[in-house]
């Protein structure tokens, strides 16, 4: 809930009565950090703390402490009256976005358990030093094995050794070893952007593509995910997104031939993952989302936190994205 922003400078011309901003150029201008809904943060952070993620401030344990929210941040999320909300941020070694962990209290919140093939689950691609390391320690904080046989596998593409694991709120963590790391402790070296499995990753990609300008590859079909996924006789399609001019991919995971069962959770529900997308225009954004069949949650659209403007949209493939604009 807490956006990174990035200073820019915005333009507008003249607009008729009831026509959209648009913004000058492609909307999106950056992806800015993965957000994970939880139930217990101390738990969370003592899961990703265990492979070696700190807190961004450099604070040397969480203090975070619930507090109320405001009207303004509870419009922000659409929750009650009386609820309470922490959270932190994570800073992932050798990767250039943070982990927003958030914990809600206060109110009633339901626990979204996806499986991995379930349109609405996430998976986070984690880049470690020792995998077999890494495995013990993710074990040992809570985390469960689904890979097929309970270990580590060679991607059938590349000499990478990978296992995936759900952590204590069933988020979806790939631990993966690249074929030039050495033998080390099992600490985090890196990261890939979150992913997000949709029912249709062409389509999903094509929504970004059109309307904020990401540029686009579909792969697949195919099963060479199976073994790591624990998704026996799934075809796999993969759509990775990039929004130009910068590095981050943000990858959409469609399963095929498989049984799906698709999850909405609410922001403050545990076990709901969103996106953090900075944007020139948070109003045009908006609009598109809605156009498309998506809506927004936020009360009113969007709120202004401190020289900006943020707002929560599901789109119109079910994930929830943080809009936030300058």
């Amino acid at each position: 809930m807490r956006p990174l922003f990035v200073s820019a400078c915005l333009f507008f011309a003249a607009l008729a009565p009831g026509q959209t901003a648009q913004p000058a150029g492609p909307n999106a201008v950056k992806l800015t950090k993965y957000i994970l809904g939880v139930a217990d943060l101390d738990k969370s952070y003592a899961f990703y703390h265990a492979l070696g993620l700190d807190l961004q401030n450099n604070a040397p344990a969480l203090t975070a402490k619930p507090n109320a929210l405001n009207d303004a941040l509870r419009g922000l999320v659409d929750v009650p009256p009386g609820t309470k909300f922490r959270n932190m941020m994570l800073k992932i070694p050798g990767a250039e976005f943070p982990i927003e962990v958030t914990e809600f209290t206060g109110m009633d919140v339901h626990a979204a358990k996806p499986r991995i093939q379930d349109p609405g689950a996430s998976l986070l691609v984690l880049n470690v030093d020792d995998v077999n390391a890494a495995l013990a320690i993710a074990k040992k904080a809570g985390g469960e094995v689904i890979t097929t046989g309970g270990s580590p596998v060679k991607r059938a593409r590349g000499a990478d050794r990978v296992v995936t694991v759900k952590d204590p709120d069933g988020y979806y963590v790939e631990l993966a070893q690249p074929t030039a790391a050495a033998s080390g402790s099992g600490k985090v070296i890196g990261a890939t952007f979150g992913s997000m499995v949709v029912q249709n990753a062409e389509k999903a990609a094509a929504f970004y593509r059109d309307h904020f300008g990401f540029a686009a590859k579909t792969n697949g079909p195919t099963p060479n995910f199976n073994a790591n996924l624990g998704t026996p006789g799934a075809q796999v399609v993969t759509a990775e997104m990039t929004v130009p001019g910068t590095t981050l991919s943000w990858r959409f995971i469609e399963f095929q031939g498989v049984d799906r069962k698709p999850y909405t959770p609410r922001i403050p529900d545990p076990g709901a993952p969103a996106i953090g997308l900075q944007v020139r225009d948070i109003d045009a954004a908006i609009a598109a989302v809605k156009a498309a069949g998506g809506s927004s949650v936020t009360q009113g659209g969007n709120v202004k936190l401190g020289n900006g403007k943020v707002g929560f949209v599901r789109d119109p493939n079910g994930l929830l994205v943080e809009l936030a604009q300058n």
